[in-house]
């Protein structure tokens, strides 16, 4: 997982920032206890507010019972229930080193670019609270210490506007002393700060925040940590959160927490994010990250947008339609502001893989969980194992690796079954008797991204070199769609189309007349590669093909099924010599294989480059031989292109002739003038005169030879079939 080390650090109201989710170990939810009722604690001296001063700090003695104010740290800060609400102010030249705060009264205390510290006593064993009324809001300043707060009212732990606030465990981090100078003989900070979220407690975080130096933060049952906007808690290796049973972290934005600085933890060491209650995603439609050690046996939920949570341990989820749930670590982080996120689940080259799973209607009990390492021999990376319901979905993997996407290949383990993923048909229909097809592969600069449909998301996905694949990925491989295929040059028709094998060894091809059907015995074997190769396809009806050689694990792999569209050979030839507007004009030709078939007569009238051919009513059956004669009246003199078109039969598709014939079609001769009786004589010295030949007539034009192929016209959108277009 991607390791991002950074502190959230105010500079002139811009923050350089890190991510990082914290984790942590927490007790069960209860009542804060409060550190102002009972008896004193040894040592100790509790300190009571009673507002009698003109203003709100709290190192005013006027505002404390007696007028005297603290002056040491072995005091316990009371807050009590007063007349009205009422405010206390900490700032930067007045900070707070005590043992306990109480705050059972409606009080905000506001800590601004200064310390609010609390130690617990001696044992550590004097809680702090604020109670139900209370608020604590922090201004860019440290709150924590090494003693617990209990908090039923409410943490404004940061807000946007204001500098960068920090859980932190010790003064002497704070700041920057030597250990030894702060009576550390260990050389090590104490870490035994907690900050406890009670029920109906809530803390906040609507802009960038840090938990420092070993802090641990427990949202316990009915307990809310909320981070709004694009807020984010930068979060040390050696820190943690805990989310206990009925306990909410909530993600209202595009929020993230991730890794802050690193304290001496070692790699792969994060934050720790034990979630036993729930972790939501309640608005942001962008991509939110968790880049910690997550584990516990809580849900998530993911309600909109996106949720990538690093780490091996299994994520069990429950997910709006639409909403992404997946395995990714943080990417580059960035320079960021209070509206802005430093970084964006992404590949990089400590996680080179991601996976993230987008249902397309309500899911729950989904359960996503990343391998620590490599399942299969020739694995890329740990597979992702995936439980979810049966229902339609996308998958999208990115791997970090050099290879073209194209050369990559999707499998999927289920019940020991390995399944190599095809590829989608048009507009990314899943391929007959098959649950899942990729329907995008693409990358660069050494990113590769695919993405998969599935019907039913179940099993174990592992991305692999491809061993074997065809270099043209069409459908279909051989000919083409149907309404759109033009007649192959012979029957039985020889496609040689090309393989990429990914290491030298034997391949076998073969063919079956459903997609995906299991195969038998091979039409054809050969042994090549490392590199491409070309193999034959016998056509002979229509059908799929696929060609198998020994993956990277040792095992066979399949391209995968590819159509092959079969057809007729179809030769013809006019029988008349000369073309007259208006008089039969005749075609024979011969269909192979022989048998009884339709012939449709195509025809244009050619005036421009080109043009397309259209139906004529002219149809005929062939004989058993396959023979045919087709006779066509063109109406109008000029050049017309003819074709004919047999109709699919049996194992065949319907297909138009690959060639056509040109034919100059002439004007008939005009009729005799009629006869002009002159100077009525007797019979014997009546004359006629034949009519003058008609000025301009030329001699018939001898037809032309065959044309060459022509190639399918653009496809209309309402038409269910092709146009086909001829070149003058």
């Amino acid at each position: 997982m991607t390791r991002l080390r950074a502190l959230a650090v105010a500079t002139g109201g811009l923050m350089t920032v890190s991510l990082l989710a914290v984790l942590g170990s927490a007790g069960p939810a209860q009542a804060a206890a409060d550190p102002c009722t009972g008896a004193v604690p040894a040592g100790l001296t509790r300190f009571v507010w009673d507002g009698g001063a003109t203003n709100d700090r709290w190192d005013s003695a006027a505002n404390w019972t007696g007028d005297v104010a603290p002056a040491s740290e072995a005091v316990i800060l009371c807050f009590p229930d007063l007349a009205a609400p009422y405010a206390v102010e900490v700032t930067d030249d007045s900070p707070v080193h005590v043992q306990a705060i109480g705050a059972a009264g409606d009080v905000t205390i506001t800590v601004t670019d200064s310390r609010f510290l609390v130690y617990g006593g001696p044992g550590r064993d004097v809680l702090s609270s604020l109670g139900p009324l209370a608020e604590l809001r922090l201004r860019g300043g440290y709150f924590g210490g090494t003693g617990t707060v209990e908090l039923a009212g409410t943490l404004e732990w940061g807000a946007t506007g204001f500098g960068v606030s920090t859980l932190d465990n010790d003064i002497c981090d704070i700041q920057g002393l030597d250990l030894a100078s702060c009576g550390h003989s260990t050389g090590k900070l104490a870490t035994s700060g907690r900050l406890r979220v009670l029920d109906h407690g809530l803390a906040t975080v609507g802009r960038g925040v840090n938990l420092s130096d070993g802090y641990a933060v427990d949202v316990a049952s009915g307990g809310r940590l909320l981070l709004t906007g694009a807020g984010y808690v930068a979060a040390d290796r050696d820190t943690a959160i805990t989310v206990q049973p009925g306990g909410t972290l909530e993600l209202a934005g595009d929020a993230i927490v991730f890794e802050g600085k690193p304290n001496d933890q070692t790699e792969p060491d994060l934050a720790e994010l034990v979630n036993n209650g729930t972790v939501l995603k309640s608005a942001g439609g962008g991509a939110s990250a968790l880049n910690v050690n997550y584990a516990g046996s809580g849900r998530v939920d993911v309600r909109t947008g996106g949720l990538s949570i690093s780490g091996t341990a299994p994520i069990t989820g429950d997910l709006r339609a639409g909403a992404r749930l997946g395995t990714a670590s943080c990417g580059v982080p960035g320079v960021a502001t209070d509206a802005a996120r430093p970084c964006l689940p992404a590949a990089t080259a400590e996680d080179p893989q991601i996976a993230v799973l987008s249902p397309q209607q309500p899911v729950s009990g989904v359960v996503v969980q990343e391998g620590a390492v490599p399942a299969q021999t020739g694995d890329l990376q740990p597979a992702v194992s995936i439980a979810s319901p049966a229902v339609p979905s996308t998958l999208y993997l990115e791997l970090q690796d050099q290879r073209p996407a194209t050369e990559l290949t999707v499998f999927r383990t289920r019940s020991g079954l390995q399944q190599r993923i095809p590829l989608c048909g048009a507009g990314g229909a899943l391929p007959a008797g098959v649950t899942a097809c990729i329907v995008g592969r693409r990358g660069s600069g050494g990113r590769a991204q695919l993405e998969v449909v599935t019907s039913d998301p179940n099993g174990l996905w592992s991305l692999r070199p491809s061993a074997v694949d065809f270099v043209r990925l069409v459908d279909p491989l051989v000919g083409a769609r149907e309404g759109c295929a033009v007649s192959q040059p012979t029957y039985p028709f020889v496609a040689r189309e090309q393989i990429r094998l990914l290491q030298a060894g034997s391949y076998a091809l073969y063919f079956a007349t459903t997609e995906n059907a299991s195969a038998g015995a091979p039409v054809a074997t050969g042994v090549a590669g490392p590199g491409l190769t070309q193999v034959p396809i016998r056509v002979t009806r229509n059908g799929w093909v696929a060609v198998v050689a020994t993956g990277v694990n040792g095992q066979p792999e399949s391209t995968g099924s590819f159509r092959v569209v079969a057809t007729p050979a179809i030769a013809f030839r006019k029988r008349s010599r000369a073309a007259v507007a208006g008089r039969p004009f005749v075609i024979e030709g011969r269909v192979r294989p022989k048998g009884r078939r339709t012939v449709d007569l195509y025809a244009v009238r050619v005036t421009g480059s080109s043009g397309f051919l259209a139906r004529t009513k002219v149809h005929v059956r062939t004989d058993r031989k396959g023979r045919f004669r087709v006779v066509h009246r063109p109406k109008r003199a000029g050049r017309w292109v003819y074709a004919v078109q047999v109709r699919g039969k049996g194992a065949l598709s319907t297909a138009m002739s690959r060639q056509a014939v040109r034919v100059s079609v002439r004007a008939p001769a005009p009729a005799p003038a009629p006869t002009v009786v002159r100077n009525v004589r007797a019979a014997e010295t009546t004359a006629t005169a034949p009519s003058a030949p008609a000025p301009g007539t030329a001699p018939p034009v001898d037809p032309l030879d065959l044309i060459g192929p022509f190639y399918p016209g653009r496809v209309q959108r309402a038409a269910a079939a092709c146009r086909f277009q001829v070149a003058r």
